[in-house]
């Protein structure tokens, strides 16, 4: 099976915090032109959380119809409140998407036998492919393998997991447990410098955020994976590796990403929504170094 790399959009935003589709639309375009697979619309990387319930609806309507099955669609519909979830999975997959996917409820300490009834109940309501997306560092819980298996044994609906998971061995669990006995079962890591390796160990690629800046970079990885071309995929690790700077050097990652790609000349603005904030001009001199590293000097 062909790995993937699918792009968690970021959001291009107006100053009034209104996303400006005409500037999406063209950034679809550029990402799927460079090489990329699809896209997750209304993912963290895109501040899903801080969109309402119609506005969440309409920007993924809109990559539905605009990319007309151009290229893959997966929605991000996991909601606070469950209703709310399986209703924006049900209007959403009925307009064309391939498939959702859902964080669990966040902020409440969930236990194990938890996190399994709010997933089995959603999973029973939906009417679609639904992939579960395990972020522990946002959620406040994980999802074990045995709970994902469990899970998969009970509803045929769920095709996948992306797992946002720094530690490489948690992501080739989901893979052990699950590909033996399923495997069509997709594993995506959300950490695009574990993307090789997973997939080396059975998974299926990445979903991640290293794609809205360098799409071809992504690209060629999955390329380099389909060819088993090891020295184009040391080099592709390497560079990987020194991208990953994007996520430490500044806490939300979102508006790093948004101020490369307004200098690249992306159709991207650096607005935010609340609580997150564009940089600074302060905050931008002193990150001039890490600029002229990860993009300035490769223009």
């Amino acid at each position: 099976m062909k790995a993937k790399y699918i792009c968690p959009i970021l959001t291009s935003m107006n100053a009034d915090e209104t996303v400006n589709y005409d500037q999406m639309h063209a950034f679809y375009d550029q990402l799927i032109e460079a090489g990329i697979d699809g896209v997750l619309a209304g993912g963290s990387a895109g501040e899903f959380y801080a969109f309402s319930y119609d506005e969440i609806k309409e920007f993924i309507l809109d990559a539905i119809e605009y990319g007309k099955g151009r290229w893959e669609v997966i929605a991000g519909t996991g909601r606070m409140v469950k209703a709310e979830t399986i209703q924006l999975s049900n209007e959403v997959l009925k307009a064309g998407a391939d498939a959702v996917i859902i964080v669990g409820p966040y902020y409440s300490a969930c236990n194990g036998d938890d996190v399994f009834a709010y997933f089995d109940e959603v999973l029973s309501a939906i009417d679609g492919p639904v992939y579960i997306y395990n972020y522990g560092d946002r959620t406040g819980f994980d999802i074990p393998a045995e709970t994902l298996l469990r899970l998969r044994e009970k509803h045929d609906n769920l095709v996948g997991v992306k797992d946002t998971h720094p530690v490489l061995r948690h992501t080739q669990r989901y893979i052990q447990f699950l590909k033996p006995k399923y495997p069509e079962f997709k594993v995506y890591t959300g950490y695009d410098n574990n993307c090789i390796p997973s997939v080396i160990s059975g998974g299926d690629g990445c979903i991640g955020a290293q794609s809205n800046v360098d799409p071809k970079m992504c690209a060629d990885v999955i390329k380099a994976l389909d060819a088993e071309d090891l020295g184009a995929l040391k080099e592709l690790q390497r560079k990987i590796d020194a991208y990953f700077a994007f996520y430490e050097v500044h806490v939300p990652f979102n508006p790093v990403m948004k101020w490369a790609l307004k200098e690249l000349g992306a159709p991207m603005q650096e607005n935010c929504r609340v609580p997150i904030k564009p940089l600074t001009d302060a905050q931008k001199e002193a990150l001039a170094p890490v600029a002229d590293a990860l993009w300035r000097n490769k223009k």
